[in-house]
């Protein structure tokens, strides 16, 4: 541990941040500008904790953040983050309770049915503990989708029996988000070498936790109440968090915790509307096995999280944004209104008359960014699966294939 973080040049505390950042991730540019941001935001937790017991493992679908407030405030998405402060609270993670609610139909709705059905949610004057619902089947990547069984494991087929259809609810909490997201504005503003940070202490940090668990609680019922409006009937296979505190000094950007209920949880991780949603069973990560393949042993050792990796427990919940352009370098400019990331490649050509198959010149100039949203973007496919399969993270057990995406 260093003695005074405090004290340690800009440099140094980014590379304090990177030893501290254990990635899983595809090798893409989006996972890699995951991690390059993620730097930044570790370097800050560092600097505002004044120690270095903080870390993150990215997950196989670490990705960039739509989200410009929390990409700006150094985080990347696609990740477990933990600090050894129980009374310090980082704000700007903006934790939302979003949430995959997965459900077991014994008949299936006809697309006509649903439609009409979600639409007319829209309409009713719904509340949920005094507040007001607002539907939001159709905003961002959230969705309210229909299946049929592809494959379904014997172990499981008491549970997902391969003769029911099943439905996979999306969402997060947009009525209460605003409010936990304002703890942001309220914090002490810490300014480090590598741009300011927002902390709550003490009995900020436990009011914002209480705000936090309140939030969990309404965005779960919130789906249950949203899926009996929609289909009617159902049975709940699982209703898991995928984005928020798994604990006052524990953050999940887009990982479950696989351990989070006793017995063994069914996640689903939806990829895209033309993929099949894969449901995979959770079990404790990462394996020795694993650590040792992926050569974070030695760096574990040294800095006393070899127990802490073996127990991350993570899983992702979907594929990941993946960036639709050809770039491979990134640099980054800090300046007086945060980081510019210039994006490049291969050498762009003059002239078009320069561009032939086989030579290294594009049609491509580069581009600065300060933040990734407006990137073309769609999302991955089977590789996240594949990885996470390859990593131990949860064991496979059922595939099924999509009949109707609503996003209304």
């Amino acid at each position: 541990m260093i003695k005074d973080v405090t004290q340690v040049p800009r440099e140094e505390l980014l590379e304090l941040a990177e030893e501290r950042i254990f990635s899983l991730g595809l090798r893409d540019l989006a996972s890699v500008l995951a991690y390059e941001n993620m730097r930044y935001a570790l370097g800050r937790m560092i600097y505002a904790l004044e120690n270095d017991d903080v870390y993150c493992v990215l997950a196989p679908d670490a990705t960039i953040t739509r989200n410009k407030p929390r990409w700006l405030s150094g985080y990347g998405y696609g990740g477990v983050i933990r600090w050894s402060d129980e009374n310090v609270a980082f704000p700007e993670i903006r934790p939302n309770a979003c949430g995959m609610l997965l459900m077991r139909l014994d008949n299936l709705p006809s697309k006509k049915d649903l439609v009409k059905r979600a639409s007319e949610v829209e309409e009713k004057e719904l509340e949920l503990n005094g507040v007001k619902i607002n539907p939001d089947f159709g905003r961002g990547n959230h969705f309210f989708e229909l299946y049929k069984p592809l494959e379904i494991s014997e172990e499981v087929s008491d549970v997902l029996p391969p003769d029911a259809f099943y439905a996979v609810l999306h969402s997060s909490a947009p009525e209460l988000k605003d409010k936990m997201y304002s703890w942001a504005e309220k914090g002490e503003k810490v300014n480090t070498p590598l741009g300011y940070i927002t902390i709550l202490k003490n009995s900020a940090a436990r009011e914002y936790y209480k705000d936090w668990e309140k939030l969990k609680e309404f965005s779960k019922r919130r789906r249950e109440l949203l899926a009996r409006e929609v289909v009617g009937e159902h049975e709940v296979v699982s209703n898991f968090i995928h984005q928020g505190l798994f604990a006052p000094n524990e953050a999940r950007l887009g990982c479950y915790n696989t351990t989070e209920q006793e017995e063994d949880g069914l996640f689903p991780v939806a990829l895209r509307w033309d993929f099949p949603v894969h449901v995979l069973r959770g079990k404790p990560n990462l394996s020795d096995e694993v650590i040792h393949r992926l050569e974070f042993q030695e760096r574990a050792e040294r800095l006393g999280l070899e127990e802490e990796l073996r127990n991350v427990n993570t899983l992702p919940h979907g594929g990941g944004y993946k960036i639709q352009l050809p770039y491979q370098k990134i640099d980054i400019t800090t300046t007086s209104f945060g980081n510019v990331f210039t994006l490049s490649g291969l050498k762009p050509a003059s002239t078009m008359s320069e561009i032939s198959e086989g030579k290294a010149i594009s049609e491509f100039g580069g581009m600065a960014i300060t933040d990734p949203h407006s990137l073309p973007y769609t999302y991955r496919g089977e590789a996240v699966i594949g990885k996470t399969i390859d990593l131990g993270l949860g064991d496979p057990v059922a595939k099924l294939r999509p009949v109707l995406t609503v996003k209304i």
